[in-house]
């Protein structure tokens, strides 16, 4: 199983990341070609949520914000917008094709994080499944060898108790 395990480990990394990074890739691309960015105007200011001290820099809040569609009539929604831009200011949003808001297409930082979570995540599922293999095997053994224990006393036992069948 150890053997199993250092041979395999490395090759189930390999593999899962390999996978993940064509599956990211292709997402990416269809994300990409089914979606672009767009202008949208705030109508009003980025406020920090309740309770917050001193908002960071590169904090985000939601805004209410309009921007042009498909069609003629200007859609109005909540967008993320970094916190202190004055109403009036144009932001950068992602929109589909119906001109509704969507999130940007998958950047390569988060098609690696994804990449290095498999990447981790596959020797570990194959380790666990090792040691199942291993205690389900464990369990198998003993049931036989109890069994055999038992049948081997059931021939000898009467001969030392002294008692019958």
């Amino acid at each position: 199983m150890l053997v199993t395990f250092l041979i395999g480990g490395p090759l189930a990394a390999i593999g899962a990341g390999h996978w993940m990074y064509h599956a990211g890739m292709t997402e990416a691309r269809a994300q990409a070609a089914e979606r672009h960015s767009g202008q949208a105007v705030l109508l009003g200011p980025t406020l920090p949520a309740v309770g917050k001290a001193a908002a960071r820099r590169d904090d985000q809040a939601w805004a209410w914000a309009q921007w042009e569609g498909a069609g003629d009539a200007p859609r109005t929604g909540k967008v993320l917008a970094t916190v202190g831009t004055p109403a009036g200011s144009v932001i950068t949003v992602w929109l589909d094709a119906s001109g509704k808001l969507a999130g940007p297409p998958l950047q390569p930082g988060q098609i690696t994080d994804r990449i290095i979570v498999v990447a981790v995540l596959a020797p570990t599922v194959l380790a666990l499944s090792l040691l199942t293999a291993l205690w389900l095997t464990q369990r198998l053994v003993d049931k036989r060898r109890l069994a055999a224990w038992d049948a081997s006393w059931s021939r000898v036992g009467p001969q030392w108790t002294r008692r019958r069948p």
